[in-house]
């Protein structure tokens, strides 16, 4: 389990600076590293909750991974890095119609109806989103594991 921890746990946090979408949909290349860039001390103290859970998705994995490495195996550490793309994920699926709003894309992308989306964006997604959605399931499965499956 631990190895699976530290793999999930790495592959997460490397994708902090792994491109996510490339162009034309994104203009440059966009990782999380390219966009937050030198604001990422502002954007701890000043930005909205949504921030705040998505970068301590990446802390909780690194945490996560330090724990396995160390012999142990946080369960509550797996669980909060699974959780905080599924608690984004939520959040912005049932606010749809005012993300699409905000983005002034230049086509029509119908994001309640979640085929639809990937099949637009899907020649646009690369490695990153997949290391973070990948690591963020495993590691919500094993938090899951670790945590209730002691009861």
């Amino acid at each position: 389990m631990r190895l699976f921890i530290l793999l999930a746990a790495a592959a997460m946090v490397g994708s902090y600076f792994v491109t996510w979408l490339e162009p034309p949909f994104a203009g440059p290349d966009l990782s999380p590293d390219a966009m937050i860039g030198d604001q990422l001390q502002q954007l701890v103290m000043d930005g909205p909750w949504q921030v705040w859970v998505f970068l301590g998705g990446f802390a909780a994995a690194g945490l996560a991974g330090l724990t396995a490495l160390a012999g142990q195996g946080s369960g509550v550490m797996c669980l909060l890095a699974g959780l905080s793309p599924v608690t984004l994920g939520v959040y912005f699926y049932t606010r749809a119609e005012e993300f699409q709003a905000d983005l002034g894309l230049p086509f029509t992308v119908d994001f309640q109806d979640l085929e639809q989306a990937y099949t637009l964006l899907e020649d646009f997604i690369r490695a990153g989103l997949y290391m973070y959605l990948g690591g963020a399931a495993i590691l919500l499965l094993a938090g899951i594991a670790m945590t209730l499956g002691k009861r």
